[in-house]
Formats: structure tokens, sequence, C-alpha cells
């Protein structure tokens, strides 16, 4: 493993601060969230696209996970309902008109005041750099549209009594992914990406559902824009540890907690810097379809976008250096060989070009402004070479 400069490890020791203390961080549940992916789970039959999965989801997630079970046995009567016709319909859109998944659906979710509230907290807009602002103005309006009858649904049906069955659940789960946080992470992270934000909130979500491999779930981050100018950042998470006896709630896995956090967050501070920056990688959109990396990134996470295979590069080498801030040196260990056996590649030269960073704060007060070295690593790099990394990687 190579090693860092001995100045930027040295910072870890102010950041002893327990995360609980913190009140800028909390662990909670959004009914936003929690409701949409019960409509999900109710559209399945009706999906066009991916339906094989979506029908292969509730199969095998309803078997370990209790909310998931409860919601069918409760609300299976609704699956030919208006909202399981018009989510099948959403998200059918989302894919073939827009290139986008679920994941999409989380912002605007938290940007609606959570239910059985009304209105927004600020003005959503839907925003993909690969559309036309036409496309992105059609996509806000079908999802500011489907948000509203969601709202509608949530109160016909009156959701608010289903979280009261299931408060001793939902309470389990948060204490339990709260047990998983390592003390200050997000303080390390302001410290090494040189920026932060108003709130960092995890949000568990029971209901929503990722077949569980070897303790593996599934993370979306979130922002949301505040009228003030603040900027409150989230973390959605699928359980991932089956919950087979009393007293489980799926969020007892201390290393899948901690990766999924750190990634997540990190997404806040990454992504808006890669995507501003489009135009610098016009030769590794080139490298990416043409060697043997794209089929590589979509099967190990559906990353099929050369702007997200670099995003993805730089909030796992965050997540690294993060865990190094911390001197949680195993933590970064293991997370560097497990980021490297799926795929991402060029970590080893970005972890080296990284030194330039850490030597020189002064210069490079924010990793922004670090990004467009770091975009060197990807464009000085050629087809042979990216397929040969990803060879010696099997």
């Amino acid at each position: 493993m190579k090693k860092i400069f001995v100045v930027f490890v040295s910072l870890a020791s102010t950041f002893a601060i327990s995360q609980k203390n913190t009140s800028k961080f909390s662990v909670t549940y959004n009914k936003n969230v929690e409701t949409y992916f019960l409509a999900e789970i109710l559209s399945a039959e009706h999906r066009k696209t991916n339906k094989d999965f979506e029908l292969y989801k509730i199969k095998e997630c309803s078997v370990y996970q209790p909310i998931v079970k409860s919601t069918l046995a409760k609300y299976n009567h609704l699956k030919n309902s208006e909202i399981a016709i018009l989510t099948a319909k959403l998200n059918d859109a989302l894919i073939e008109k827009f290139g986008s998944g679920n994941d999409f659906l989380m912002k605007p979710l938290m940007y609606h005041k959570e239910f059985p509230a009304t209105g927004w907290i600020n003005e959503y807009q839907f925003d993909n750099n690969n559309l036309t602002k036409e496309q992105n103005k059609e996509a806000t309006d079908l999802i500011r549209n489907y948000l509203s009858e969601l709202s509608k649904f949530y109160k016909q049906e009156n959701l608010e009594q289903f979280f009261k069955e299931n408060k001793d659940f939902y309470a389990g789960g948060i204490n339990e992914y709260s047990k998983q946080i390592p003390a200050g992470f997000t303080n390390a992270m302001e410290q090494f990406y040189g920026e932060s934000f108003n709130r960092y909130t995890i949000l568990i979500s029971p209901i929503m559902m990722w077949p569980i491999d070897n303790n593996e779930g599934r993370g979306i981050g979130a922002d949301v824009l505040l009228k003030t100018g603040k900027k409150n950042i989230y973390e959605i998470a699928s359980p991932f540890v089956k919950v087979e006896k009393q007293g489980q709630f799926g969020y007892d896995n201390q290393f899948q907690a901690r990766f999924l956090s750190v990634h997540e967050f990190g997404h806040s501070f990454v992504n808006k810097e890669v995507y501003k920056h489009k135009d610098k990688l016009k030769k590794f959109k080139d490298l990416f379809e043409n060697s043997k990396l794209k089929e590589a990134m979509i099967k190990t996470g559906g990353y099929g976008d050369y702007q997200t295979c670099v995003a993805e590069h730089l909030v796992r080498l965050g997540e690294i250096q993060t865990a190094r801030l911390q001197k949680d040196f195993e933590r970064a260990k293991r997370l560097e060989a497990y980021h490297l056996k799926e795929n991402f590649i060029f970590l080893p030269k970005l972890e080296e070009k990284l030194k330039e960073y850490n030597a020189d704060r002064k210069k490079y007060k924010t990793f922004g402004d670090f990004v467009p070295q770091l975009l060197e690593v990807f464009e000085n790099t050629d087809i042979e070479s990216i397929n040969n990394m990803l060879a010696q990687n099997k």
C-alpha cells in the first residue's frame, strides 16, 4: 500500500469528537421515501422494463425483510391501483426516455415536504447533463406530478397508521445502524474535501428491496439545496443483513454501514466537481467505450457512463482517504482491496496523484480545486493499458 504524507495523517487526532454528539449528523427514516418504495412494490407487475428483476426482488426480499413482508400482506390488494400503474410508468419513462433509474427519485422525494405535509422545501429541478434543457424540464414535470399523486395516496390509504404499527422496527433499525457509524467521520470528510454541508442524514429504508448477498446492500445519495443557500445531504440505505431472528433489523454489519455512509455522502462532494468538467473528459469517453472498461463497470454496478465511472472512482478515493485521516488503516486497506477487486483500476494512480493535493492544501483549498489534476489520470492512458489493468485484476 502506498504511504501518504504524515502531515495528512496527523490531522486525524482532531476528529476524536463523537459523531453522535455532532448536531449536523443524524440517522432516521423518511415517510416520502418509504411511501415511494411501497408503491414500487405494488407496481412490479405493471413494469415494461426490468419487470423480471422487480418480481425477483419481491420474491427474494420478502423472505428476510419484515417490512416488505408486512407491506405485501397489508397492501397487495392495491397492486392494480392508480398509484401502482403510475409508479410503473414513471420508472419505465425514466429508463427509456431519460436514461435514469429510481435513484434519481430520491432527490425530489427529499425536496418535497415530508408526508402528510404538502408542498416543497425548495424549487425542485431534474438535472442530468446528458440531457437537453427540454428533456430535463419534461422529467421535472413528470416527477413533480407523480409526487403530487403519491402524497394523495399516502392520505387515502392512511399510511400514517402503517408507520405507527411499525414504529418499533424503524426505531430498532435506526439504533442498529447508529451503532456502526465511525466517530467523527463527517468531520474527517469535511477536512479532506475542504468544504462542508448543513446537515448529514442517513435514512434507513427497511422497505427498499435489494437482494442481500454477502452483506451487500444498496445506498443512494441525495441532496437538497435550501432557500437559505445551505445544502443538506442524505444517504438512503437498504438493509444489508438478512433479518432471521428477533432483535435483528437489517443493519448490523459495520463494514457495509461505514462503506455506504461515507460513499453516498461522498457523492455530494464529488459529483458536482466531475460533471462541471465534462468537456475535459472527451478522450476518456472514447477510451471508456472502446476498451473493456465499460463492460466491467456495468457488471460492477451498472456504471455504463464515462462520467459516472470517473465519479465512482473519486468517491472511492475519498472513502480510503477518510479512513486514513481517521487513522483507521485497517478499514482503508480493506476498502482499497475491495474496490480494486470491483474493477476500480485507476485507484493506485489516483492515490499517487493525490499526494500533490495533500502536500499543498494552501494552493488546493478544496477537493474541487484539484479535480482537474485527477482527471489527467483518466485522460493520460490508452486502451491497451486499461485492458491490461483489468486483466491483472482478475
